[in-house]
């Protein structure tokens, strides 16, 4: 979860991509497929990141209520999303990769913290300074 450019793909090839299958809807194009893709991972028990910027509960609960229901552990990461480091990445970025400022400023403005209470199992923070990434544990007083 974050902001665009701040870095959740980079995180899930470094962290997570030898291990679980990549759920993200800008490669796949279409909600149906991401939809198909998701439920196909359920009904078969395969370990899925999703990897997308979810950045509000609603976004999030499409997910959440599912895998707990199919018996999953369900880990959230939440990414640092400082808007002025989300814009610079994404400026540095090229053709289909970037995406325009007025998404990312979009985005920002409907950012809803994640929470526990939203079903999370686990929930970390993952600070991202552009070369590395420091993942700690979420603390409740990061839920605003």
């Amino acid at each position: 979860m974050g902001l665009q450019g701040s870095g959740k793909s980079t995180f899930y090839h470094r962290y997570l991509a030898e291990k679980y299958i990549r759920i993200n809807l800008d490669t796949l194009k279409t909600r149906h497929r991401e939809t198909m893709l998701f439920q196909k991972c359920l009904s078969e028990g395969s370990d899925m990141a999703i990897d997308n910027t979810n950045p509000t509960r609603a976004d999030r609960a499409r997910y959440i209520p599912a895998a707990l229901a199919a018996g999953y552990h369900v880990i959230g990461y939440f990414l640092e999303s400082k808007l002025q480091s989300c814009l610079a990445r994404n400026a540095a970025r090229e053709g289909r990769e970037r995406v325009p400022d007025i998404a990312i400023l979009g985005t920002s403005k409907k950012l809803e913290m994640p929470a526990y209470e939203e079903g999370f199992d686990e929930l970390y923070f993952v600070a991202n300074d552009g070369t590395e990434m420091k993942i700690s544990k979420w603390r409740k007083e990061d839920e605003i």
